[in-house]
């Protein structure tokens, strides 16, 4: 198999975990359209591949301690119930109140997408697993680079296949039922944020 397409498959088989980044392109999208939630996409996807070129260089040996373990799910906490609460608490009618973007906004999608990945320590736990599983298959010369590069798009494919979908199923849905998502999304991001407390100080 192409090492490209190996790496590939592997971004597609990561679209089974289901996290923080998830419901926040899927926030996003709903409320704010496919742009939203493109740069919110594009946030992660810049992150991640901030996060293997850390793994790949050596920064792995820092990213497994204890210290940074700990800072990195102390963070990652209190963004992701900074969000949730955000979400939560959120009045029905600003809800269904249609802003006009502007630049400001799109550096605060991408930003946002950003900061949720890369404060995840669990995304820097996968990547070195997948990196270590790649580089014992095909070497760490180029091939490696090729896999993570098709590992990469895949990730990147499938944010933007969400963000599409959330944007069709908007349509769909009424504004109750969209307001009682929101909740459920606020609720769920609280969540992470605690499990990742737990994390920290576990």
């Amino acid at each position: 198999m192409p090492v490209f397409l190996d790496g590939f498959l592997v971004g597609l088989a990561l679209i089974i975990l289901i996290g923080p980044v998830f419901f926040t392109l899927l926030k996003t999208s709903l409320q704010h359209g496919v742009v939203a939630g493109s740069l919110v996409a594009l946030g992660i996807f810049a992150s991640d591949i901030l996060a293997v070129i850390l793994c790949v260089f050596g920064a792995s040996v820092y990213l497994k301690s204890d210290e940074s373990r700990f800072y990195l799910a102390l963070i990652g906490g209190i963004v992701l119930i900074a969000l949730g609460v955000r979400y939560f608490l959120k009045k029905k009618k600003a809800e269904e109140e249609t802003i006009q973007l502007n630049a400001k906004h799109y550096i605060g999608f991408f930003g946002k997408g950003f900061l949720v990945n890369f404060v995840n320590p669990f995304v820097f736990a996968v990547w070195i697993g997948i990196i270590k599983v790649a580089g014992d298959k095909h070497g760490f010369d180029k091939d490696l680079a090729i896999y993570l590069a098709g590992t990469l798009l895949a990730i990147f494919s499938t944010d933007m296949t969400k963000v599409f979908l959330a944007a069709k199923i908007k349509n769909i849905l009424k504004p109750e039922i969209l307001f009682v998502l929101y909740k459920i999304i606020g609720v769920a991001l609280v969540l992470l944020g605690l499990r990742l407390f737990y994390v920290a100080f576990s």
